[in-house]
């Protein structure tokens, strides 16, 4: 759904009076595999906008334009962080909000989900252009598609605040309705309902909740009632399964009538949707009600078969996000950081040729063989960056390469990247000895003379070809730490 450039303009106006807005939004996501998909955008095409709600597999992404961020809002764009995995194929209530005190953050179900707060400055917005088009589930140019269901969508001109949010989502999403189940020819007492709020919940089910007990007529004072088990059914059957309300247990009673008649129960419960909200129909059964029981036969017993399956691993492989994730935190090198955008950009093109699925047997030495530059990426970034100092600490990157790594000196590299990567007394880990052997630590019985930090020493033979140096040498070890199982399995 796309708007004409001079109806959007009114957002513009809008905003750009108040210096605030917020984008609001129920949405469905259709899968968790599509990546830049518009949910809601204010833009011009894939290179400029003024602001985007978008998904990335998991994630959920909020682009502005400002001074600080630049012409695609992306320098750089805010996102859920993606070990958490926030984004997920069902309703879900989306906010994003934008304020000169507080930046850009993200609410997801009511939740902030970004605490870690908008990466950048809040800059400015005297760049925004008032020639793009406001446009729900895809980009202005057509190639932005995003595949889900949007329940609601809404642009405020101010930033809600976390009360206001967590309220809009209590209220939920999508017309409400008051089902009334007669039961006065049961129990006896003239206009007697059960009463249940009825929502479509999604596009595969109703959300049934605030079950009530009422009488229509004001003279009537029911006292005494027992009920028990209630169950809810459609068109015809009992739904086989999410019957909250199978272990009610009460009595009913006028002296217990609130607003809306005696609540019986504060849960709520899932009912498939069927034929749709025009055709499916309603009933209740009792185990108990009034003088009234119905004789429920028992499932019949569950009949235990062998299972011939083979058993399943007790180890996995590590996924796309969670690699990147993964490198990200024991390297400290946040690949979100603008001096880091050669890590982010590495990442986002070998995305597709990292393991997609847990299953060891599905690995490929293809993915190995992404895994290891994603690796080497992070390992560049680690050495050459800011942190150098502090994660190796005491080692000397300024020296020659035989004065650097002579004697002891090798074990400042080694010794915080098996720390940090590999982890300290974790069972399931390879020997320590072993892979500081390999890599080149000096034992107390001396070193290995083919390890890694010896080979790497030796000169080329090949004067044309570049020799080692002092920071190659510790991003070759890095390399092999990180790009190795002890990452990628779990």
């Amino acid at each position: 759904a796309q708007g004409t450039t001079t109806d959007s303009q009114k957002l513009f106006d809008e905003i750009r009076q108040t210096g605030e807005y917020s984008i609001e939004a129920w949405v469905v996501p259709a899968n968790v595999t599509q990546e830049m998909s518009r949910i809601v955008t204010y833009s011009g095409g894939q290179t400029a906008r003024n602001f985007t709600l978008q998904q990335t597999l998991y994630n959920y992404d909020f682009l502005h334009r400002s001074t600080v961020t630049g012409a695609n809002g992306d320098q750089p764009q805010l996102s859920t962080p993606d070990a958490d995995e926030v984004l997920q194929a069902t309703l879900q209530h989306v906010v994003a909000t934008f304020s000169a005190t507080a930046g850009r953050n993200i609410y997801v179900n009511g939740q902030l989900v970004t605490p870690g707060g908008d990466p950048s400055a809040p800059g400015t917005m005297t760049d925004w252009d008032d020639t793009f088009a406001f446009v729900l589930g895809n980009e202005a140019g057509g190639d932005g598609l995003w595949q889900g269901t949007i329940r609601m969508a809404a642009v405020h001109r101010f930033a809600l605040t976390p009360e206001q949010i967590q309220q809009n989502f209590d209220v939920g999403v999508g017309e409400k309705f008051f089902l009334l189940f007669g039961i006065e020819d049961i129990i006896n007492v003239p206009t007697a309902y059960i009463l249940f709020e009825v929502a479509q919940f999604d596009s595969y089910s109703y959300l049934f909740t605030q079950p009530h007990f009422i009488t229509l007529d004001g003279t009537q004072q029911p006292e005494g009632i027992p009920i028990r088990g209630m169950r809810i059914g459609i068109n015809g059957a009992e739904v086989d399964r999410s019957q909250s309300y199978a272990n009610l247990d009460d009595t009913l009673s006028a002296s217990l009538f609130a607003e809306l008649g005696q609540p019986l129960s504060t849960l709520g419960s899932i009912v498939p949707l069927e034929n749709g909200v025009d055709e499916d129909e309603f009933f209740l059964t009792f185990d108990l009600l009034g003088s009234a029981s119905y004789v429920r036969t028992d499932d019949p017993p569950l009949v235990i078969s062998e299972n011939d399956l083979p058993t399943a691993p007790r180890v996995g492989v590590r996924t796309f996000d969670e690699i990147n994730a993964t490198f990200a935190a024991v390297t400290t090198v946040d690949p979100q950081d603008p001096a880091n955008m050669n890590v982010d950009i590495v990442f986002q093109n070998l995305r597709q040729s990292l393991p997609a699925v847990e299953d060891a047997q599905g690995f490929l030495s293809s993915h190995q063989m992404a895994i290891a530059q994603l690796a080497f990426e992070y390992c560049d970034a680690l050495v050459d960056g800011p942190n150098a100092a502090a994660y190796f600490g005491g080692f000397d990157f300024n020296q020659a390469p035989a004065v650097a790594y002579s004697g002891a000196n090798r074990n400042l590299v080694i010794d915080p990247l098996i720390d940090n990567i590999m982890g300290i007394a974790i069972m399931s880990q390879p020997d320590f000895v072993v892979l500081q052997d390999e890599l080149g630590y000096i034992l107390s019985n001396g070193v290995r003379p083919d390890n890694l930090i010896n080979r790497m020493l030796t000169p080329n033979p090949d004067p044309l070809e570049p020799q080692a140096d002092t920071r190659g040498i510790a991003k070759g070890v890095c390399g092999a730490v990180l790009g190795s199982a002890v990452t990628l399995i779990q």
